[in-house]
Parts: C-alpha cells; sequence; structure tokens
C-alpha cells in the first residue's frame, strides 16, 4: 500500500515475532504515526482519514494501482467528498475531500 498511496520513509517498530506494532509513514510534508494494540478477529479496528486536494484524481490513482477492493468515489451527506480503500491487513484507509460539517 506503501507505493500505490505514495508513502515514502517509512519507519516500522516489530516485536520480536517480527510484527509492526506501530510505523512513521512520510506523505509528502507530513508524518503520519499509525500506533495500535491487538488485531479485531476481522482486521478491521482502524479507520485512517487522510485529506486530499482531489478527491476523483486521487481515487483513479489508487483503483489502478492496485487490486485491492475500492469503493466509488461518493458525496457524503456530512459534508466530504470521500472513497475508501481497504489495506492487505484490514484497515480502512478513507480519503477526503472537504471538511465534514456538524448536524444541525
Amino acid at each position: 500500500m506503501e507505493r500505490v498511496l505514495g508513502f515514502t520513509g517509512t519507519i516500522r517498530w516489530r516485536d520480536e515475532s517480527g510484527r509492526t506494532t506501530e510505523a512513521d509513514i512520510k506523505a509528502g510534508p507530513v508524518t503520519i504515526s499509525v500506533s495500535g494494540g491487538g488485531t479485531s478477529k476481522d482486521g478491521m479496528n482502524a479507520l485512517l482519514i487522510v485529506h486530499v486536494e482531489d478527491v476523483d484524481a486521487c481515487y483513479e490513482h489508487v483503483r489502478k494501482a492496485t487490486n485491492t477492493e475500492v469503493t466509488p468515489v461518493k458525496d457524503q451527506p456530512y459534508g466530504p467528498r470521500t472513497f475508501t480503500v481497504t489495506d492487505p491487513w484490514g484497515y480502512q484507509w478513507s480519503f477526503w475531500q472537504g471538511e465534514a460539517t456538524p448536524p444541525a
């Protein structure tokens, strides 16, 4: 997923079994730190939101670069235009263009 999403400079901290327990990922000038405990039985215990300027262009890039399931771009009723991809470990990465608006 790092290559597909354009992340660089990944640093991983692994436990004695080799499992990654924490990581720092570079996304352009931004560092995303990911840390977690155990994995839920379905592997989906985290949702990571990445704000982008052009969600449609990002969607096309991800869709063409991977055979992983990518949800279609959708205008959400709470504001942002989004799509989501699930990485090989079951984590969901949601890409947002625009901001969420609080409920009235």
